[in-house]
């Protein structure tokens, strides 16, 4: 089922006489830029607007960036669609603007590199230790090498690698999804060095972008994605209340 408003292919919610030739507008995490970008070429209609990654590290200020970003293009789209996941609460509080919000269904962006929430559970019962890589990540340093290297600049070299060990200490596996876009010879190479440095190990999962590619044109189904009434908050208990859910089917 399609959510409310939205054609087959996911029409903008307001696309009347006065909304028609409006935009669709992708507000998303810049870790998703290389899959975005190369899915982009082929469907009209869409503007992506990238945030900062470094959110990730802080998410208490995540909601107000996304806030900024909603009130930047809220009077000039004709459907707004957040690329984030719930990201540990970081878009809890983000409030939807007049012609409503479409947010998918996911605790964090790993689902949507792996084409359905569906999947990720899969690979989560598997083995639940994995931390995953993502071309984005790997690409800006912003895997655990890279955090360590901003660590050390904070705290000296014995701090930070405390702190990053225990940060992965109940990782066994890191795994690089490959999603077929970039230079898969030097992410690849970056991944295993990675795993390497931090005595884990290396696995590589082929990545779908069928999610991804319905953050840019729908369909936006109750399935894959939350629709957010306009003037109502991005709220954890809208993903707890699917984390039951799925644990009691």
């Amino acid at each position: 089922m399609a959510i409310e408003g939205d054609s087959a292919h996911g029409a903008p919610a307001n696309s009347g006489e006065h909304g028609r030739d409006l935009p669709r507008v992708v507000i998303a995490c810049r870790v998703m830029e290389p899959e975005l970008e190369e899915l982009r070429k082929g469907i009209a209609g869409v503007e992506v607007r990238y945030i900062e990654q470094a959110l990730h590290r802080v998410p208490q200020n995540m909601a107000a960036r996304v806030q900024e970003e909603i009130e930047k293009v809220q009077s000039s789209a004709g459907l707004i669609v957040l690329g984030y996941g719930l990201c540990s609460n970081g878009i809890v509080g983000v409030v939807a603007p007049a012609q409503g919000l479409v947010v998918p269904r996911a605790h964090d962006c790993i689902g949507l590199f792996l084409g359905s929430l569906e999947r990720y559970r899969e690979c989560f019962r598997e083995r639940p230790g994995t931390y995953y890589l993502t071309p984005g990540w790997v690409a800006e340093s912003k895997d655990p090498l890279g955090i360590l290297e901003e660590y050390k600049e904070r705290y000296g070299q014995e701090t930070a690698q405390w702190v990053m060990e225990e940060e992965l200490k109940h990782y066994t596996h890191i795994a690089l999804i490959n999603s077929g876009v970039g230079d898969m010879e030097r992410l690849r190479a970056r991944a295993r060095a990675n795993a390497e440095y931090f005595g884990k190990q290396y696995e590589e999962i082929p990545g779908d972008l069928s999610y991804l590619r319905k953050l840019l044109e729908g369909p936006y189904t109750e399935e894959d994605f939350f629709s957010i009434a306009p003037g109502e908050k991005v709220t954890q208990e809208r993903y707890l209340q699917e984390a039951l859910a799925c644990a009691c089917s």
